[in-house]
């Protein structure tokens, strides 16, 4: 059984931040350079905006059944039957971002670091750590998000320093050249990487606060943070490298930290994606937590025994996690995952609220 105690509004920033802040930092700014170029700084900060949008509807939906979690007050906008299936997919969508974000993940540390070490071994890993963290409540994961927040802000630094070498700011330059166009398609990718809000549909009545506004503004100010990183990031790579350098380098982040010469650490690339490997934790174990408490609502009963879903997950996850190793397979599945994520973060949450104003359900109702 899962004792569910409240988080405080610090906790749930760290724990906002640390779910949105994933593997896609390595990345940045691959997808939006082949739309909006050197803008691309833009586009991500239109996506962190559009991300704020729904951000807002998340919260007026939560804010009308504040004493529950949607997989409890689902049946009251749905019914039950068709709350069961909301319930059922909610689960199913945080078990593909578990599997998306460890595969991701893993390929690029065997890449880069371990790369003899086999594949069943890296997942394994990586799946075990978050069950075993993600199988605690989420008051316990709150606090050790709030422990790896610490880690984050080192690698923060690195990024900074290793960034500020010898780049051309001249390839910032001219802004706008591209058009309002190509900005907002370079935004459709961007909106994708500030997923982690949607935690709010389920933490919303387990965050203590004075007011529910309170609650609002501390995930705002986290994705607030998120746009910040997210442009800093993209500025510091366009920096470093030209519009046509960068897109034929999938993982540009990498590249510049592995050309800086530190006299103190021999590999600084090695070391950050050391590190950064418990901030990506934090993504994985938040959704196997999700994941878990949407599956205990499917039935008629709450199945109570959370430790249990936790672990159960975990071994399908790893179970398909054996055969995706393949690049091209990885890729064509973030295609369909993009794609999943927009449904599951921004319609689905809309269709919810326009039911429950429709119908007039109000809280406690």
């Amino acid at each position: 059984m899962i004792h569910l105690e409240k988080i405080s509004i610090n906790q749930l920033i760290c724990l906002v931040i640390l779910t949105q802040i994933g593997v896609s930092v390595l990345t940045l700014p691959y997808a939006q350079i082949r739309n909006s170029g050197n803008d691309s700084w833009l586009s991500i900060l239109i996506g962190g905006v559009l991300a704020q949008a729904v951000i807002l509807i998340i919260y007026q939906l939560g804010k009308r059944y504040s004493d529950r979690s949607l997989p409890q007050y689902i049946t009251a906008i749905v019914g039950k039957p068709l709350g069961s299936v909301v319930n059922f997919v909610f689960a199913a969508y945080f078990m593909e971002n578990i599997f998306m974000v460890t595969i991701t993940y893993s390929d690029i540390i065997n890449r880069w670091v371990l790369f003899e070490t086999p594949w069943f071994v890296i997942i394994g890993v990586s799946f075990t750590i978050a069950a075993y963290i993600a199988s605690s409540t989420l008051r316990s994961m709150a606090t050790i998000t709030q422990m790896i927040m610490l880690m984050f802000l080192i690698c923060f630094v690195i990024v900074l320093v290793s960034g500020m070498g010898k780049g051309d700011f001249r390839h910032l330059l001219p802004i706008g050249t591209h058009g309002i166009g190509p900005l907002l398609k370079g935004a459709v990718p961007s909106f994708w990487l500030y997923s982690g809000y949607e935690l709010l549909l389920y933490a919303f009545p387990f965050v203590r606060s004075r007011k529910k506004k309170d609650i609002v503004m501390a995930v705002s100010a986290a994705n607030g943070f998120t746009t910040f990183f997210y442009m800093l990031i993209t500025v510091i790579v366009t920096y470093n490298f030209s519009e046509s350098q960068l897109k034929s380098i999938p993982e540009p982040m990498v590249f510049i930290l592995r050309k800086f010469r530190w006299p103190v650490v021999q590999s600084l690339d090695i070391l950050f994606m050391t590190i950064w490997l418990s901030v990506v934790a934090v993504t994985v174990y938040v959704y196997l937590f999700m994941s878990a408490r949407y599956l205990a609502f499917i039935g008629s009963k709450e199945i109570r025994n959370h430790p249990f879903l936790v672990w159960i997950i975990v071994v399908v996850c790893f179970g398909f996690g054996l055969g995706a190793s393949d690049r091209q397979w990885q890729s064509r599945f973030s295609d369909y995952h993009n794609i999943v994520t927009a449904i599951m973060i921004a319609i689905v949450p809309t269709i919810l609220l326009l039911i429950s104003l429709a119908r007039g359900k109000a809280a406690g109702g």
